[in-house]
């Protein structure tokens, strides 16, 4: 295994390594072989408006440091370092920067180009947020030009202000708009750093499966990417229609720029205070849920609102889920293994009931024979039933190529514990060997190279199949396939279709986990 964190070679100087992009000469270094290139800017742009393009410039400019962050709520916990070991960076309103590792400068290498688009839903995190997002290895192993983008969020991204002049027609989706002109300086640029403007693949965990799934739906990318994979990006759709969803987005934005004391100190107060009036509007609640608003520039809809848009039903699609999802690790969990039968099966009634707890047991089993009928207990249905359904209704649309997966990695973090939300990460961009609580008595570094060189194969050719899986089925007529990345990685056909409906059906929360007995209080 290569130690990226020891240096073994290092160059940075006047003349090297210099790139002449569309707007002047950058310049980054080369560690370990590979060529970084961070915090370069492709565009610029006014609160609340759509991006421009950045100026030329004279001269040659570092690319040597991330750039800025999208100003966000701060975290308020401390805990779950060890699982998602993370960084922080300063943050400005100006953060429309990209990253890029490569390991050739030649235009004619002609590599897969392959796009990071971060979590955090569409209100908060970054492009460097978590060590598991650095595309150093991603690139080295996967022979590929590896990029990550930053670009606007929450208030700054979203909020809807159509009605105060044509000149702010797309602030409610600005967000996105920043990431479609990434895209386009991509395209305008990246065969100087080696890469195929014609083979750019998108992918995105959580919020950044979300902006995939939107950027789908956006006429406006349409031709700057040609696959894409969503990584539990996938939920169900609220029910409003798109009207309805416009029109609540503008109300949301009338009461916030009343709170703040008018339109005119919106464009010009702090931050912080546009966060206040933010809270004012939702009676103090933290939570606001951000994110495109339909029927803002391209953007009409998502795909359960307004169907699967005929122009990208040729782009082959990878997504899926992971086997817990939304479960907290801050539990007082325990050996698994050394529970009893009866201790397991307790866990499976304190979390559905008496009457649900046979049935889920002997589905869970038939669904995922190779592990311990315990997670049962805190198996997702929130996040895995709508991912199925979106495959469903994307085949059943006439689209190319879809391929489903479920991500269920056992570690013996805390004890034993089966993959929750973003676990897939490290593997993905083949830096496990950096996450402490991944480990798994080695099995870890097999599952590595399973899902790393199925996720590299599909941004080569379409299809994530490569010599070291088993066969990778997409959906077809009748047949809904799904790869299962566990101990016992495959194909299988439907095989979780009853666990998932009878969790929908008894689960009382999002998770069953919130509503469980704690684990010590089975023990006692």
């Amino acid at each position: 295994m290569y130690n990226k964190r020891q240096v073994h070679s290092f160059i940075c100087r006047e003349d090297y390594p210099l790139v002449k992009t569309d707007k002047g000469t950058i310049r980054g270094y080369m560690l370990n072989e590979m060529f970084h290139f961070l915090g370069i800017p492709y565009a610029k742009a006014d609160r609340f408006k759509e991006p421009q393009p950045i100026d030329a410039w004279d001269g040659v400019m570092d690319t040597q440091d991330y750039g800025f962050l999208c100003p966000q709520l701060p975290d308020k916990e401390v805990k779950g370092n060890l699982a998602f070991p993370k960084r922080y960076w300063l943050e400005r309103e100006d953060c429309q920067t990209l990253n890029i590792w490569t390991e050739s400068l030649d235009p004619e290498k002609k590599m897969p180009v392959v796009i990071w688009l971060h979590g955090g839903g569409f209100s908060k995190g970054s492009c460097l947020e978590l060590e598991a997002y650095d595309g150093e290895n991603m690139g080295r192993y996967g022979h590929v030009v590896s990029v990550s983008v930053n670009h606007r969020l929450n208030i700054l991204g979203f909020l809807d202000l159509s009605d105060y002049g044509p000149e702010y027609e797309l602030s409610g989706n600005v967000g996105m708009e920043d990431i479609v002109a990434a895209l386009r300086w991509i395209r305008d640029n990246i065969a100087q750093f080696g890469g195929d403007p014609d083979n750019v693949t998108i992918f995105g965990e959580s919020g950044g499966g979300g902006k995939v799934s939107t950027l789908l739906q956006m006429g406006d990318a349409d031709g700057l990417y040609h696959r894409a994979i969503i990584e539990s990006g996938v939920l169900a759709s609220e029910g409003q229609t798109v009207e309805e969803a416009k029109a609540e987005k503008k109300e949301f934005a009338k009461n916030v720029v009343e709170a703040i004391g008018g339109f005119e100190n919106i464009l010009t107060a702090p931050y912080d205070e546009l966060m206040k009036a933010v809270r004012k509007v939702t009676d103090d609640s933290p939570f606001v849920n951000w994110g495109p608003v339909p029927l803002t520039g391209t953007f009409k809809g998502d795909a359960w609102s307004v169907g699967f848009r005929e122009e990208v039903k040729d782009i082959p699609v990878i997504c899926g889920s992971v086997f817990m999802e939304l479960v907290p690790r801050n539990e007082d969990f325990r050996e698994k293994e050394l529970f009893t039968e009866e201790q397991r099966y307790q866990a499976i009634v304190d979390a559905y009931g008496e009457e649900a707890a046979p049935a889920i047991r002997a589905a869970f089993e038939k669904a995922y024979p190779e592990f311990n009928i315990y997670y049962a207990s805190m198996a997702d249905c929130m996040v895995r039933r709508p991912t199925r359904k979106f495959c469903e209704l994307r085949r059943d649309s006439g689209a190319k190529a879809t391929y489903n997966f479920m991500f269920a990695h056992e570690t013996m973090y805390k004890g034993g514990l089966l993959s929750t939300h973003a676990d897939e990460l490290s593997f993905v961009f083949h830096n496990v060997e950096f996450n402490p609580s991944q480990f798994a008595e080695g099995r870890e570094l097999l599952l590595q190279e399973q899902i790393f060189n199925a996720w590299m194969s599909f941004a080569r050719t379409g299809n994530p199949n490569h010599p070291g899986i088993p066969e990778w089925k997409p959906l077809l007529p009748g047949e809904n396939n799904c790869f299962v990345f566990s101990k016992a990685p495959g194909n299988r056909v439907s095989h979780d279709d009853e666990l998932m409906d009878l969790l929908a059906k008894y689960s009382k929360y999002s998770t069953p986990f919130f509503h469980r007995k704690k684990l010590s209080d089975q023990q006692k």
